[in-house]
């Protein structure tokens, strides 16, 4: 028996004070929690009534039944009426120590686990494009497919935010519809009808963490085992490789200066069930679909009862006239055309907010869809941006900054006809985020390799493509100043020479 513990009945108790900072209460319960595991208060052992122990120790009687109630809710007692609080037979300890009791104390079991083999495993592990990319530090020239996050209005963003965790909006912080805030909803739906000629109602329109996040769904929901699925080429490697862990049979339709070939992918996969296109500005072409591809899409479509999945991925970005309506603004659209968009381009990347326009008979199924796999994004960051629409800084933001990237691509055109010829061949950009570039010499491998170590960061253009291809490169211009880009175009000739 220790000198800090009392005789009480058969039982060895605690006595004395505990140290000099210690609360009362925990100080208590432990004394009297290893007091049960070491045996000296026996299982079954009726303990002292809360009264009697805390004259025994001089200390408020609250104080001993603050440490009976958590040793109760612990499972380490048991209370019953008429019997008093008595200690458990089986202590909690006990049981979690059970494995190691009859095992020994386990240093010399090791188990090498690996993933069990599943089929959607298999399938991941034969896209090795899947692996995420080596990224150079910083954003570097020419990066692509990024927005300039320096020219964000993050001190209004800020403020707005401030605004939605008033104790007046409390209920910002609760769960929301699976399909989405319904401000934000209305938002996008008012927004979609003025910029991109869609008119629907806020209830087709489902919120989502990403683009890739509502393809995945489209897949799971509309394309059966082994269905083909018509995909660009060259298109979005992130795309193809959903399809093929999906199970799906990806049946890669060429593209040209008008776009998806659509005779092709009728010739040979006549019976998709689901297509993935860029209309507006192909990826990474930057070609648009020509308007009699969309009006053949649409008729197809809508003979064989396929869907289809229009990325509209950066089309607010047009710098040589207004953004060509989307193509789920045509007529005969309704049923058969997913519209995917994302504001991770229009504001920037961590905003993680995207949304897909539904034909009417299939949003129960997604919402449905989402309630189970993710339940909804991320409630606050919805009403921030609701309000950044309301308040009219969206569509200023999205002026501005098409402005600012026009004036960039122009600058990128400049540094190419003075810096890259003979070794670069940049075409004429009208929009977005990047341009597709063609090499005019060496090799593509080779050429990444040698713009790495001059501190340029680009990306091949053979990663888009699943045909053979003449070698090129995917390059940024929009987050960078002009003073970047020159600087970055004259490193790429002395590495090119």
């Amino acid at each position: 028996m220790s000198s800090n513990t009392i005789l009480f009945g058969a039982m060895a108790l605690p006595s004395g004070r505990p140290p000099v900072g210690i609360n009362l209460q925990e100080w208590l319960y432990v004394e009297l929690r290893d007091a049960m595991l070491t045996g000296r208060i026996p299982p079954g052992s009726k303990l002292p009534g809360s009264r009697a122990l805390a004259k025994h120790l001089g200390v408020a009687r609250g104080t001993v039944h603050s440490a009976y109630q958590q040793l109760f809710s612990e499972g380490y007692t048991v209370s019953r009426t008429g019997s008093g609080t008595r200690v458990s037979v089986e202590l909690p300890d006990t049981k979690l120590r059970a494995f190691s009791l009859d095992q020994g104390d386990g240093a010399d079991v090791t188990v090498r686990r690996t993933p069990p083999v599943t089929d959607w495993l298999e399938r991941l592990s034969a896209t090795p494009a899947i692996t995420r990319r080596k990224i150079l530090p910083g954003l570097l020239p020419f990066f692509p497919m990024r927005s300039d996050v320096h020219s964000f209005p993050i001190d209004l963003w800020r403020k707005l935010h401030i605004q939605q965790m008033r104790s007046s909006k409390v209920e910002t912080l609760l769960d929301y519809d699976p399909a989405g805030l319904p401000s934000l909803r209305r938002a996008i739906a008012q927004y979609l009808g003025s910029a991109r000629g869609v008119h629907v109602p806020e209830d087709q329109i489902v919120v989502l963490s990403s683009v890739q996040q509502g393809i995945d769904l489209c897949l799971r929901l509309l394309a059966r085992p082994g269905a083909s699925v018509w995909m660009e080429d060259p298109g979005y490697p992130g795309v193809r490789q959903l399809m093929t862990v999906a199970g799906c049979k990806v049946v890669d339709v060429p593209v040209d200066q008008q776009g998806m070939r659509i005779e092709h992918g009728v010739q040979v996969a006549p019976e998709a069930e689901l297509i993935y296109v860029t209309p507006s500005r192909q990826m990474p072409t930057s070609y648009q679909l020509s308007p009699y591809r969309r009006r053949a899409l649409l008729r197809w479509a809508n003979a064989s009862g396929a869907y289809i999945i229009e990325d509209d991925y950066d089309s607010e970005y047009r710098f040589i006239a207004k953004p060509i309506p989307a193509l789920r603004s045509m007529a005969g659209a309704d049923d058969s055309v997913i519209l995917a968009g994302t504001f991770s381009k229009l504001l920037f990347p961590s905003v993680r907010l995207a949304y897909l326009v539904l034909p009417p008979h299939l949003v129960n199924n997604f919402t449905q869809a989402l309630a189970l796999t993710s339940r909804h994004p991320n409630s606050l960051n919805q009403a921030v941006l609701a309000a950044f629409f309301d308040q009219g800084h969206f569509d200023r933001h999205v002026r501005r900054m098409r402005k600012l990237y026009s004036l960039r691509a122009e600058a990128l055109n400049c540094a190419a006809q003075q810096h890259w010829r003979g070794l670069i061949e940049v075409p004429e950009i009208r929009g977005g985020l990047d341009i597709a570039a063609s090499l005019l010499v060496g090799h593509e491998t080779e050429a990444c390799e040698r713009m790495e170590k001059a501190g340029v960061d680009v990306m091949p253009l053979g990663r888009f493509y699943r045909s053979p291809k003449s070698g090129g490169f995917l390059l940024g211009f929009a987050p960078y100043e002009e003073r970047a880009i020159q600087e970055a175009a004259l490193k790429v000739r002395k590495a090119l020479t």
